[in-house]
């Protein structure tokens, strides 16, 4: 027996409330508009609309993936981030509202220089490197990405959004900072690994899917700001900015840093929930 539109949603949010899925009415919806092209007004209006039973088919596996702790993102494929699409699957980080307070911040500097030159270190899909290309089209972004995986993605991002002053970089971002030269850029952001090792396990199992690799900032979480600040802070001209996303604990340590290797402007934004989510510094010589 065929089942409506409204029908396929009720049941899909029912299957995933009674497995304890959370947003288990939101990840419906979102299936629905992927599998169907309905959203919440075409739901609305033509719900009693005969549903493909094939589609139905395809859906129903997806919602049973999604109760597996399969991340929706994976699931769909595509998620957007500030207005813009990313391709997105196993292997990759996925693009978070929490990281468009760095993304923001990087995109209000790179709009007050002419041709900025600018590097997205640790890049995964491509988020901030691309969202910054597009905020100035003058600009020249380098994404530079480790990962394999991740850097199959990006590259399919940049195709996709058309972002052709964004140039994918293979490197070791513990390794390969001498393959730039000093003073050579006006931005560098990065939204590293930030978890410490011993929580990577406790983390919600939606997590346990994406790539250990962009999550695990080691024994205290802060491996990279170490790292990342130690090899590149050379390569800002003066009057560079660098920006750091951030854990919510995180901020007064990742300050002390950039204080150590004489930044100056040291500040921090917060983000919708009130955590302390950016912390960026100007460096002058």
């Amino acid at each position: 027996m065929s089942m409506t539109l409204s029908q396929v949603y009720r049941k899909a949010e029912a299957l995933l409330k009674e497995k304890g899925v959370p947003d288990a009415d939101v990840d419906s919806l979102c299936l629905l508009e992927h599998f169907f092209g309905a959203d919440r007004t075409k739901l609305i209006l033509h719900g009693d609309t005969a549903a493909d039973e094939e589609l139905c088919e395809k859906l129903f596996s997806a919602v049973h993936r999604r109760i597996t702790g399969v991340p929706l993102q994976y699931i769909i494929g595509i998620w957007n981030f500030m207005g813009y699409d990313f391709i997105v699957g196993e292997g990759v980080l996925i693009p978070r509202d929490d990281t468009e307070i760095a993304a923001q911040e990087a995109c209000e500097f790179a709009v007050s220089i002419e041709c900025p030159k600018i590097i997205d270190l640790c890049s995964g899909s491509g988020a901030i490197a691309i969202t910054v290309a597009k905020a100035n089209v003058n600009s020249e972004v380098t994404a530079l990405e480790y990962s394999e995986n991740a850097l199959k993605y990006l590259k399919k991002n940049i195709e996709l959004n058309n972002a052709d002053n964004v140039v994918p970089f293979a490197g070791d971002v513990t390794k390969c900072a001498d393959s730039f030269n000093n003073g050579y850029f006006d931005l560098i952001v990065s939204n590293p690994p930030y978890i410490r090792s011993e929580q990577i396990d406790t983390l919600q199992r939606e997590l346990q899917y994406e790539p250990r690799m962009a999550l695990d900032g080691g024994k205290d979480g802060l491996f990279f700001y170490r790292i990342i600040t130690e090899l590149w802070y050379k390569k800002l001209k003066s009057g560079g900015k660098l920006v750091y996303e951030v854990g919510e604990d995180q901020c007064d340590d990742v300050c002390e840093i950039l204080k150590r290797y004489g930044f100056d402007n040291i500040s921090y934004r917060m983000d919708l929930h009130g955590y302390k989510r950016t912390v960026s510094g100007i460096m002058y010589y």
